[in-house]
């Protein structure tokens, strides 16, 4: 009768002793382990206090097995997946308004009737729009013969509108100068982004562009939005060794600055380059005051600070 009662008591001293155990146990590894790995084991415990030993023993099995075939990276890259929101929220409400308001004019350049067409060309000339090239060029599809001839007549005219203001730009330039040289810069971006050129023209202009920004910073001009320009010039030419060194020479050089910073991060977020790109966000939060960084771009960069830290 006695050893009847006693056993129930046995049962539950070993219960608890095996608990306490494991909870010193637990203490001891989480301080050798790293941060991601401390869930695994207070896993393997919680599990334990229900079954002791035969937790230990396969959840101490089940990790082993998946840091041999990699099972982490991808549970890693599921909860990357099933935890993803857009960053860039506030940028692609932006352009989402600004593509809103762009559709009517690609419609009415390859519908419509021949004077509305003409007048959709006359106010995408007056517009800020950048790339009018791009939808200049819808004009020339257009089966309309006297459309096709009004659109061709207008690109070649803003092409020799922007010809005549960067030579005009080129004779004003004098080296090292900064109100010369940014009038001379703006010209050449201006006809860059115009989406005018056909793609040798459009290259020969990039690379007369880039001779002028190395030519600034081998000649000692100490700006960085020089290094900026130049570097955005290597990435968008797809050459990212050059890009990103010159981008880490900016960020060296002027740490302060948050141009280089926001270059990387738009080029590694363009990327998809995770682990670079929170690098840069790091680096950027711990060096750069926030009354430095442009307003409009405050609110997204918090975000991501958020998401990374």
């Amino acid at each position: 009768m006695y050893s009847e009662l006693i056993q129930p008591f046995w049962i539950l001293f070993v219960y608890l002793t095996h608990g306490l155990l494991a909870l010193l146990l637990l203490i001891l590894v989480n301080k050798r382990v790293d941060k991601e790995e401390k869930g695994v084991f207070t896993w393997i415990l919680m599990i334990s206090l229900f079954i002791p030993l035969i937790a230990e023993v396969f959840g101490l099995m089940a990790w082993y097995i998946a840091q041999k075939i990699g099972v982490n990276n991808m549970m890693d890259d599921y909860d990357e997946y099933i935890t993803y929101k857009p960053l860039m929220l506030d940028r692609l409400k932006h352009e989402a308004r600004i593509s809103y308001d762009i559709l009517p004019l690609s419609e009415s350049l390859t519908d419509g009737e021949a004077i509305d067409q003409q007048e959709t060309v006359m106010r995408l000339i007056s517009s800020n729009i950048t790339e009018k090239g791009r939808y200049l060029n819808l004009g020339l599809t257009n089966t309309n013969s006297e459309m096709v001839h009004y659109a061709a007549a207008t690109i070649n005219l803003l092409v020799d509108k922007h010809e005549k203001e960067l030579a005009l730009a080129k004779e004003r330039y004098v080296a090292h100068d900064a109100e010369t040289l940014d009038d001379l810069l703006s010209a050449y971006e201006r006809f860059i982004n115009s989406g005018l050129l056909e793609e040798s023209s459009q290259r020969k202009l990039e690379q007369e562009y880039q001779e002028l920004l190395k030519t600034e910073v081998i000649g000692g001009n100490e700006d960085p939005r020089i290094l900026q320009k130049l570097g955005q010039m290597y990435l968008s030419w797809n050459d990212e060794v050059k890009g990103v060194e010159i981008m880490e020479k900016l960020i060296a050089r002027f740490p302060e600055d948050p141009q280089g910073y926001l270059t990387l991060i738009r080029y590694y977020y363009e990327k998809k380059e995770w682990k670079r790109l929170r690098e840069v966000l790091l680096s950027m939060r711990r060096k750069v005051p926030i009354e430095k960084i442009p307003k409009e771009q405050r609110y997204v960069l918090q975000q991501m600070w958020g998401d990374f830290s």
